[in-house]
């Protein structure tokens, strides 16, 4: 392998559950020597930067049992086979928070841990509008809804208080574009 790249020798899966699989990899490196290497597949997940009228970020709280404790993220959940990540992300917004998206447009789409998963993020943005239905959670959520002022959010980025990936990336990014500026309605 003169280019550098890995040859796989084959594939075990140690773990499958709707969400996600883990497998160990058998691979030769390109200087000949085998190794073991541990891969975390899943389907992505799709979150939403979702700004409201008065220019508040809408965010759930919610319980992280690989940190053991709570975190402030965007509203976001899995992609599922067939569907396109916009329509994830409306539906996330709406389960988890109870409010429709205005203007859904997508900000970006990143692989999280290159080194670790297969997983891709996808990160939109939208005008939130509430939904008289109100939040409808899945079983295993237990979700508060906190709206918090834009400018606000940005500080908990900056000061440790959001540490989520994909919810730094999308207000980091949507502060780049100017939040609660005009969003295209759809």
């Amino acid at each position: 392998m003169d280019d550098g790249s890995w040859r796989t020798l084959g594939r075990e899966y140690v773990y499958r559950s709707p969400w996600c699989a883990f497998r160990v990899d058998g691979v030769e490196l390109p200087g000949g020597q085998a190794i073991e290497y541990g891969v975390l597949e899943s389907g992505g997940f799709a979150a939403v930067v979702a700004v409201t009228g008065e220019n508040e970020v809408v965010l759930v709280r919610q319980w992280r049992q690989p940190l053991g404790a709570f975190t402030l993220e965007l509203p976001s959940g899995g992609v599922e086979v067939g569907e396109e990540a916009g329509e994830a992300a409306r539906r996330e917004l709406l389960e988890e928070a109870g409010y429709q998206a205005e203007g859904l447009e997508r900000l970006t789409s990143v692989h999280t841990s290159t080194g670790r998963s297969t997983e891709v993020g996808h990160v939109f943005r939208c005008r939130a509008v509430r939904d008289g239905r109100g939040p409808a959670p899945e079983p295993t959520e237990f979700i508060r809804v906190v709206e918090v002022p834009f400018g606000e959010a940005l500080k908990m980025v900056r000061d440790g208080r959001i540490s989520d990936a994909a919810t730094a990336l999308g207000l980091l990014w949507e502060a780049g574009l100017g939040a609660g500026g005009a969003l295209s309605v759809d």
